[in-house]
């Protein structure tokens, strides 16, 4: 027994066939929405999952140069001190020591 749409019509009315396609077009509205919010959700975090990386890579660039200044500062203040020759040698070890130089 197969029913046309008519066949619907006649049976259980207009408002009621009505209603079956306004469901029906909700669901295809939201199924598209939900699409979409989807793709543009992904471009978001690809973008901010690129930021991230760009940042991460910024901090340990800059750990690197601070690591090679405090290297240059440390071997500096160890000739200052060995060419003093006046006791400065041990002072100046000892504040680097201090810093963690």
């Amino acid at each position: 027994m197969e029913m046309g749409l008519f066949d619907i019509l006649e049976r259980f009315g207009l408002p009621v066939a009505m209603v079956v396609a306004l469901g029906w077009y909700v669901k295809a509205q939201n199924t598209w929405i939900q699409n979409e919010l989807q793709i543009e959700l992904r471009e978001s975090f690809e973008r901010l999952e690129g930021i991230n990386i760009k940042l991460i890579d910024a901090i340990k660039k800059m750990q690197i140069a601070l690591a090679e200044k405090e290297s240059k500062i440390s071997a500096i203040i160890e000739i200052m001190a060995s060419l003093s020759g006046n006791g400065l040698k041990e002072k100046f070890i000892k504040k680097d020591n201090d810093r963690g130089w």
